[in-house]
């Protein structure tokens, strides 16, 4: 989209901009999620491990790594429980499908138990976010507002049928969710596990170099 723009010399308006970076953000922010948690983490989080922690340890963990709300003896408790009535009817559904027990499994009961209460959570979360994208772009994951020359969604504060004030103060508290649900629990959560398996850091590296081509432009 940009490089027709750039080809035709059009300088699209800044709330087209502002737009465009919100969408692309929030899909940022939402795949790295769902990567780490429903994509990534059961091949170094053991399920089954889980039902043999004890939740207050697991709270004491999870409480001194970030001071998320829901790290509660209790909350955890209830998302062992679940897990062990998953487990008990052979329903593991997603979680079928895997080497629970193998020895390369590193973290202990208490750190696969908050790893996976927080895959469970982080799908509520997800649910959430990607309304964002549905108000914006109407469509998740690709959105279908964009045009050569800005955006179809119109912005007027006086109508219902645009971007208007009460839908930005909706989109702001959907961000801060997001926000605060990275801060708290994707990167503890990514920075624990990570330390169990520090070695898996230099598997696969190359010449040490990252492709970075810039996204949000400014202007």
């Amino acid at each position: 989209m940009r490089a027709v723009e750039n080809a035709l010399d059009i300088v699209i308006p800044d709330n087209a901009r502002i737009i465009r970076n919100l969408i692309t953000g929030i899909q940022y922010v939402q795949d790295h999620v769902i990567h780490f948690y429903h994509l990534h983490a059961l091949d170094w989080v053991d399920i089954v491990s889980a039902l043999s922690a004890d939740p207050a340890k697991t709270a004491s963990l999870a409480q001194s790594l970030s001071d998320w709300p829901k790290s509660s003896v209790t909350y955890f408790k209830g998302m062992q429980d679940k897990l062990k009535a998953f487990v008990e009817r052979g329903q593991l559904g997603p979680f079928s499908n895997a080497y629970w027990g193998h020895p390369a499994y590193k973290l202990p009961p208490e750190a696969n138990l908050m790893a996976v209460a927080h895959y469970l959570e982080a799908l509520d979360w997800q649910r959430d976010v990607i309304k964002i994208q549905a108000l914006l772009g109407a469509k998740n994951p690709h959105a279908q507002t964009y045009l050569v020359g800005g955006m179809s969604i119109p912005v007027d504060p006086n109508s219902q049928n645009a971007l208007n004030a009460g839908s930005i103060a909706f989109i702001s508290g959907l961000a801060r969710k997001a926000h605060e649900f990275v801060e708290k629990v994707y990167i503890p959560d990514l920075l624990a596990v990570a330390s169990f398996y520090k070695e898996w850091a230099s598997y696969g590296e190359g010449v040490g170099n990252f492709l970075v081509y810039g996204e949000f432009p400014k202007d």
